[in-house]
């Protein structure tokens, strides 16, 4: 079955060059991140143009054929940037800004195609750099009398953070082929770009970012030493298994706050190798007709996979209590810094965001190295 092969291979092919993205963003070196996100956006390049080849060849490229197949039907601002993209054969020279609606669609692409962004309050902040947030243990509204008091309840019942937006650039080839095909295909290709760009290095900096010139990490200790801006990792609890007492007591408890807050769901993010190697046996059941059920757990949980996570940890913790700001300067300029593609010119956008936990109590970490395999168990 050659096609099937063909398939597998393409789809290696993609996990290889993701995974070499995020090791690219681990090792902080420019030049290899570079290579990696040159490489990637080449591989949507080269689907893109053979699907629309495929469609062409057949007659397909009428816009109401193209809206069923799933493509994006332009707005008339959005036709015109393009459509001036196209005719001056590149992005050079085209003074307008991307127009909004692209950049909210890359941001709606986010959410539906990644469980972690899609769980986090993620927020569109444009260019605020302050945001006000409610302190953990302080209740801001009260029965009283009207006095002087009240603006210092409200000082203490709230915090101000700065929220410094921080880049993250892009990389986008273009060669002159994908030009020709129009601006449905162009804007769909600068947005798969953008959004497999943004979702792998949100994902990695929402899990463990340093907070040296990044987002802080789920992951992170807010109340520990920072140097040089780094904050270092949470101490792990080890946890042995997924039993109703243990998530009761270590997960769910804790996360109340003392009681303070009811928890009614919480994210549980793994490893993938964590979840096939110890968690999946851990919340699978044989049913008394014979079925397996699997994903089951004991308490109002999400457990979502992330190769952001180190080997034999466990995140833990209410997705809200995680804010993320993103913005944009809407702006692809050329880049004369990047030449790994003959016959292409490489264009550049920088995205500017920031993002933390609400406070140090809002994710817990565990050491999962000791829960075992585990048993299918026939409720």
């Amino acid at each position: 079955m050659p096609g099937i092969k063909n398939l597998d291979r393409e789809e290696n092919k993609k996990i290889e060059q993701r995974t070499a993205l995020v090791a690219a963003l681990e090792s902080g070196d420019s030049d290899q991140f570079a290579q990696a996100m040159t490489n990637m956006a080449d591989g949507i390049q080269q689907e893109i143009l053979q699907e629309a080849n495929q469609l062409m060849s057949r007659g397909l490229n009428d816009q109401q054929v193209l809206s069923q197949r799933g493509m994006t039907a332009l707005t008339a601002e959005e036709n015109k940037y393009y459509n001036a993209v196209i005719e001056g054969q590149g992005f050079v020279g085209v003074e307008e800004l991307v127009p909004a609606t692209v950049i909210d669609r890359v941001f709606e692409d986010l959410s539906t195609n990644h469980p972690m962004l899609n769980a986090i309050n993620f927020v569109n902040t444009t260019g605020v750099t302050q945001w006000v947030m409610k302190k953990g243990d302080v209740n801001p509204a009260w029965w009283g009398k009207l006095c002087d008091a009240i603006k210092e309840l409200l000082d203490n019942g709230f915090e101000t953070l700065n929220m410094n937006l921080y880049k993250l650039s892009a990389f986008i080839p273009v060669c002159k082929a994908m030009l020709e095909l129009g601006p449905v295909w162009l804007d769909r290709y600068v947005r798969a770009v953008l959004m497999e760009a943004m979702a792998i290095a949100l994902e990695e900096a929402i899990v463990k970012g340093t907070g040296a010139d990044q987002p802080i990490g789920m992951i992170k200790d807010l109340a520990g030493a920072v140097v040089e801006g780094v904050y270092p990792d949470k101490a792990g609890t080890a946890i042995s298994d997924f039993k109703p007492k243990t998530l009761g007591t270590e997960v769910m408890a804790p996360l109340t706050k003392n009681g303070k807050r009811a928890v009614s769901n919480v994210i549980m993010v793994v490893n993938p190798l964590d979840y096939w190697s110890r968690i999946f046996a851990e919340t699978t059941y044989l049913t008394n007709s014979g079925t397996y059920v699997y994903g089951v757990l004991p308490i109002p949980g999400t457990i979502i996979q992330s190769v952001s996570v180190p080997t034999g940890k466990m995140i833990a913790g209410v997705a809200s209590d995680y804010f993320m700001g993103v913005g944009s300067n809407r702006k692809i300029e050329a880049s004369d810094e990047v030449r790994f593609i003959e016959d292409e010119r490489v264009y550049i956008t920088r995205m500017v965001a920031n993002g933390r936990p609400k406070d140090n109590a809002s994710f817990l970490v565990f050491d999962i190295s000791g829960v075992g395999e585990g048993e299918v168990v026939t409720p």
